[in-house]
């Protein structure tokens, strides 16, 4: 009984640290207007899908090519979980995101309108 309670209770804290680590990957910006960064273009090089991932999660270790406005392309790599709901990033696939050239690693997915209205 003590087991079953306690295995339990582990399973429920990874199920909500893998999802907070899902979300620290590439975070959405709380506010669609607020200055994250410059709007940038990222296409994935590399990906792949790493063992012994949380349940329920995807590791994937990424690395993408970083284009901002300015043309002055830089290239990051990123490991984390995702939900396994989410396909894992493909090569060649592109999508928008505010990025800072200075802080690779500061990462934020932009919502469809804010990307359709920044280029």
């Amino acid at each position: 009984m003590k087991l079953s309670i306690a295995a339990a209770i582990v399973l429920a804290s990874s199920t909500l640290i893998s999802a907070t680590l899902a979300g620290a990957m590439l975070s959405v910006p709380a506010v669609a207007g607020s200055d994250q960064g410059l709007p940038c273009i990222a296409r994935v090089i590399h990906s792949e899908e790493l063992p012994f991932a949380p349940i329920n999660t995807w590791l994937v270790k990424v690395t993408l090519e970083i284009t901002p406005p300015n043309g002055g392309a830089f290239v990051t790599t990123l490991q984390d979980s995702i939900p396994w709901q989410v396909a894992p990033p493909r090569r060649g696939q592109t999508f928008r995101l505010r990025c800072d050239p200075a802080n690779p690693g500061n990462l934020h997915l932009m919502s469809q309108a804010a990307a359709q209205t920044a280029f």
